[in-house]
């Protein structure tokens, strides 16, 4: 079975591969790539990650129905939710920053966790969690969507070496009491992402 996962995230992909290779299933990963896509970043419009993920399905589908593509279609959206700050920075979580980095060019590509720091500093409250949506729309366009959640908190300075993505070194997964940087692979696959593949793929 061929299933198309819009995204370029490598990352993403091994995920995915991942959770295929876990649950013993026959299934070939096609990337954008490999079916052609070349209409660039799908612009997220939604409100929500739910209506994010689907935006991004739904505009693959019409490119593969334009070009006589008949596969089931998985995306996702994600971001992180801060309590105290009524879920920032949620729909934002990848462009938190933007606005601050375009008018200085001076302030570092990680600006996203410096910005939120500092929202919290001196704040008791730290909860937060990492929410996956994921939507698979089958070749006749209907669709389901599946959730996975990861429950922490915001640690109060930065832990370990900053890499993509940046929220990954402050936010302290409540299971393992680790931020993301520090988790295992073992313990990645019990996180929000993993999860919600897992549901999808059950459905299919």
């Amino acid at each position: 079975m061929k299933i198309i996962f819009g995204t370029t995230n490598n990352r993403k992909i091994r995920d995915f591969f991942n959770v295929i290779n876990e649950l013993n299933l026959d299934i070939e990963i096609l990337s954008l790539s490999d079916i052609g896509w070349n209409l660039g970043e799908i612009e997220e419009t939604g409100k929500t990650i739910e209506e994010n993920s689907l935006i991004k399905a739904q505009a693959i589908y019409d490119f593969c129905i334009q070009n006589d593509i008949h596969y089931p279609i998985i995306t996702d959206d994600a971001g992180l939710f801060v309590d105290y700050l009524n879920g920032e920075p949620g729909i934002y979580t990848g462009r938190y920053a933007d606005t601050e980095l375009l008018l200085d060019k001076t302030l570092p590509k990680y600006q996203c966790v410096i910005k939120l720091l500092n929202k919290l500093n001196g704040v008791r409250n730290r909860d937060a969690f990492y929410k996956c949506v994921v939507t698979c729309m089958m070749p006749d366009g209907t669709y389901v969507q599946e959730m996975g959640k990861t429950d922490g908190m915001i640690a109060e300075k930065i832990v370990g070496e900053l890499k993509k993505p940046y929220f990954y070194s402050v936010f302290i997964a409540k299971e393992f009491m680790k931020v993301f940087d520090k988790l295992t692979e073992e313990e990645l696959k019990n996180t929000y992402r993993f999860n919600a593949l897992r549901k999808i793929l059950s459905k299919i």
